[in-house]
């Protein structure tokens, strides 16, 4: 559901903050696939960030 996405948001920022490209990339992907509107966009900002 959407919250399960929500958390995974939630992983993807923990990730980045722990320096985890891979698995904030991995999370991030996940929400853009299966995220509403706005998670993609969120996710996709966060995506940039990694490069």
């Amino acid at each position: 559901g959407v919250d399960q996405i929500g958390t995974k948001l939630d992983l993807a920022k923990a990730y980045l903050d722990m320096g985890d490209d891979e698995g904030a990339r991995e999370a991030l992907e996940e929400v853009i696939a299966r995220g509403d509107e706005e998670q993609k966009a969120e996710a996709k900002k966060l995506m940039e960030q990694i490069g």
